[in-house]
């Protein structure tokens, strides 16, 4: 019968941004990585495992001496690259293409360096795991994942190792990391021991996790000597070996078991990091819709204009998906460590609109729109994949507050109003919604100082209420809460009887809420 092995997996877990900023995070990686380099050197036995492509990227255009040396060790086996991602990032906040984009780059980036892409998705301290993304990993080239947050007492699950399923049926096998990704930089014998038990209950392989990590580090000459120590005294028992993720995985497929299968997000650690710093929550979301607004109409504007396809989108991507470190994006880092990500995200923003205002230039220069005195055009794009019915705002310039007058690409008049501008110099803001198809544009006709402006009866407002053909808004004068929201459709008042009301919680937990499961 073969005998169970325990895998040894020295790795460091390093956070480039958390309580230090990023160029500290920088060094750590240098340091770390020259560490895990030098006792290679010293232990033949030796294996490392290393996530995140921008570690790598840093390392080789600040050291490439170093770098060579990576390489090599690569080739022969001994220093495995996971993740495939450029991060590790928060597994919950991004959005689908940012998570896309980050395998995209990330093993673009190994298959350039290396020759090869990794196999192994690595978030081992990410606080929570989205249900869709095995659909993403494995499209990505990793067909298995290693996590360690949530914990046991955070989600019951039935065992470590387990297949993790997206709503679309795609597979990745799955491991739980038992206690902590690192260690401390002594003997690590009493990391053995608490594993022990569990291990010899069961009859697959199991790995531990060893290094010292948060601010790098990786394994330690006391580190390897114990496990070499440890692997000596209980040959007879089971095997004790320093190893890969790759080697670690291939064993749990070997073995013929049966795994259990998990269809769910996993959830929860931390609950409270969703909540904290909305500033860098919301510069993300700007920045990934900016981008992808943007190479959709670069993409349009290339093939019917001919104009070039720009080539700093991937600076701008790297820029978002950096900040998507999970300590970053979480808002759980330092106060500075905000200014660099404000900056790196407004690089990417400018980027994004610099690009996006070439493409819709390009589009809308020859759109035939028929010359009319006191008539300006406007054309409105919509970059996402879907038609709709959107809001739309834009100064214009205006010299008095007569009536105006929007008509469709069809003639047919439009809902709009003229409301304060940014400007005191004589402009207007105008609003209104346009019904738009997707990834396209209509446009539309404003007409001013018109003597005769559309009428839109049914439509009301007051100082306390706002009603239409579908809602009636109440507003407590007093309070400034809402005191109905009456659905005519559905004939029911939306919040009962009481109205809405503000409700402010005293939070007196962490940062992350650590162990806090409702307020």
């Amino acid at each position: 019968m073969k005998k169970q092995k325990l895998h040894c997996i020295g790795n460091a877990h390093i956070d480039p941004v958390w309580l230090w900023r990023w160029q500290e995070g920088f060094q750590e990686v240098k340091s770390t990585f020259r560490s895990a380099l030098d006792r290679m050197k010293e232990y033949p036995g030796f294996t490392f495992t290393a996530s995140s492509s921008i570690f790598y990227e840093w390392v080789e255009k600040n050291n490439p001496d170093m770098f060579e040396e990576i390489k090599e060790r690569v080739k022969e086996g001994r220093w495995e690259i996971a993740g495939g991602w450029v991060i590790e990032p928060d597994c919950n906040i991004p959005g689908g293409e940012a998570f896309v984009r980050q395998g995209l780059y990330g093993q673009r980036y190994f298959k350039r360096a290396f020759g090869k892409l990794a196999t192994v998705g690595f978030n081992v301290d990410s606080f929570g795991h989205a249900g869709t993304l095995p659909q993403i990993l494995a499209k990505s080239g990793l067909d298995s994942y290693v996590f360690m947050r949530p914990m046991p007492h955070e989600k019951g699950l039935p065992g470590r190792v387990f297949w993790w399923c997206s709503p679309d049926g795609t597979k990745v096998l799955t491991y739980r990391i038992p206690y902590e990704y690192c260690s401390y930089p002594g003997d690590i014998e009493k990391y053995f021991e608490r594993l022990k038990g569990e291990f010899l209950e069961d009859t697959q392989d199991l790995a531990l996790f060893y290094g010292v990590g948060n601010h790098g580090g990786g394994p330690t000459k006391a580190n390897i000597e114990s496990i070499i120590e440890v692997g000596s005294r209980e040959q007879a028992s089971y095997d004790v070996s320093m190893s890969t993720l790759k080697d670690f995985f291939a064993n749990l497929r070997e073995n013929g078991s049966e795994y259990p299968v998990v269809h769910d997000d996993l959830q929860h650690h931390a609950s409270g990091c969703y909540s904290v710093h909305s500033q860098i929550k919301k510069y993300n979301r700007l920045s990934e819709n900016h981008l992808l607004a943007a190479e959709r109409f670069c993409t349009i504007a290339h093939v019917l204009k001919k104009q070039a396809y720009p080539d700093d989108f991937e600076r701008a991507w790297k820029n978002v998906l950096f900040n998507q470190f999970h300590d970053i994006l979480a808002g759980t880092s330092l106060v500075s460590a905000y200014e660099d990500a404000r900056n790196a995200h407004g690089e990417a923003i400018n980027i994004a609109e610099t690009n996006l205002n070439y493409a819709v230039q390009a589009i809308s220069w020859d759109i035939d729109i028929p010359q009319e005195e006191h008539m300006t055009p406007l054309v409105v794009f919509n970059p996402h994949p879907w038609s709709g019915s959107m809001p739309c705002e834009t100064e214009v310039r205006f010299a008095s507050n007569g009536k105006i007058k929007l008509l469709d690409d069809e003639g047919k008049p439009v809902r709009a109003q003229l409301i304060q501008s940014e400007s005191v110099t004589g402009q207007r803001r105008l609003l209104f919604t346009a019904d738009l198809p997707a990834m396209g544009y209509r446009t539309y006709r404003l007409y001013l100082e018109q003597d005769v402006a559309p009428e839109f009866s049914n439509v009301s407002a007051t100082e306390t209420g706002l009603e239409n053909s579908r809602f009636k808004l109440v507003i407590n004068p007093d309070t400034g809460n809402i005191k109905s929201l009456y659905d005519k459709r559905l004939k029911a008042d939306v919040f009962c009887r009481e109205g809405a009301r503000r409700a402010v919680i005293e939070d007196k937990s962490d940062t992350w809420s650590h162990d806090v499961f409702k307020f």
